[in-house]
């Protein structure tokens, strides 16, 4: 309240042009001190990205497997999340051991964030299944543009503008047990929270907090043509509420996927995914939240396409599915 207090912001004036400030806001307020990256980039169709969201996943489907993904959050509101992101994994034959690479570029108001990663996975075969742990490594940089700002009194004494960047490395690590008709995946990101000052700005931080994350799910083959595939996924980052997602997908003919989740913080996510060839998908996802930015945006929008080269042939649920 002290830091809004300085900055003079006007709390009438704020919810008359919402749309247009919330996330500069927020943004300010976290410039004023510590930029902490209080979330790390939301993704609505992590049951068939899991690669996303834990690096030990590198490997699991026995192909090259590749992703590219946009998505748009909260779209009608200005400054909202814009994330893009690439990922290609692999294992290699006769090893126990997979490689992958991701990055991802996304905008949040007058910031731009980007990171560029390695994973080194290493899979060793169970009685029954597949138990993998994983190391990934990369740098995470930032850039805040103060220019961008909104304020309420332009001669505002941190009107100043000018532009900061600042950079640290991150490694993340994650464990993931499947088989052929369930798994369970857990990791943590930014393990070091490590931090750099934005520039030379001392008072201005750039801090990656640890995130924990843990997902389970299965397939079930109801029938030939129709696959059952329900996952839970949750998340969970100091400062911040247990976020839980529950999704039920049905698969059907082995061609397209229909599904949705319910998320704990009050949205449901409607979900889709098509089985162009044994080697080309493509999935999207639409996000509809209840609560009071319902009144400000017209839903989140995801959209992937996915590769995957060198899968084997299987008359059964395979781990493709998962």
């Amino acid at each position: 309240m002290n830091v809004m207090k300085r900055h003079n912001y006007s709390i009438n004036k704020i919810k008359m042009a919402m749309s247009k400030k919330i996330f500069y806001l927020l943004l300010l307020l976290m410039a004023s001190g510590e930029y902490c990256a209080q979330q790390d980039a939301l993704y609505s169709q992590y049951m068939f990205n899991p690669f996303a969201i834990n690096p030990a996943y590198a490997g699991s489907r026995d192909a090259i497997s590749g992703v590219i993904l946009h998505r748009n959050q909260w779209a009608g509101l200005d400054g909202a999340p814009s994330t893009s992101s690439i990922a290609l994994h692999s294992p290699f034959k006769g090893k126990h051991f997979s490689l992958g690479i991701n990055a991802f570029a996304e905008t949040i108001g007058p910031s731009t964030n980007q990171g560029a990663f390695l994973t080194y996975a290493y899979r060793v075969k169970m009685p029954v299944g597949k138990l993998a742990f994983a190391l990934r490594g990369g740098m995470y940089s930032s850039r805040f543009d103060k220019g961008r700002l909104n304020y309420n009194n332009p001669v505002d004494q941190h009107n100043t503008g000018g532009v900061f960047t600042a950079a640290t490395p991150t490694f993340d690590f994650g464990a993931y047990y499947n088989t052929n008709h369930l798994f369970f995946g857990a990791s943590v990101s930014h393990i070091a929270q490590l931090g750099s000052s934005f520039d030379d700005v001392a008072e201005t931080q750039l801090e990656l907090n640890r995130h924990y994350i843990a997902s389970f799910g299965g397939a079930l083959e109801i029938s030939r043509k129709l696959v059952y595939k329900p996952s839970i996924i949750v998340k969970y980052v100091a400062g911040a509420p247990v976020s839980v997602d529950i999704n039920s997908s049905f698969l059907f003919n082995k061609v397209f996927w229909l599904g949705a989740s319910y998320r704990t913080s009050n949205s449901v996510v409607l979900v889709t995914e098509l089985n162009i060839t044994d080697f080309l998908r493509i999935g999207y996802s639409y996000d509809i939240v209840f609560n009071q930015l319902q009144r400000y945006n017209n839903g989140s929008h995801e959209l992937f396409i996915g590769f995957d080269f060198g899968l084997k042939k299987q008359k059964s649920v395979s781990p493709r599915y998962l």
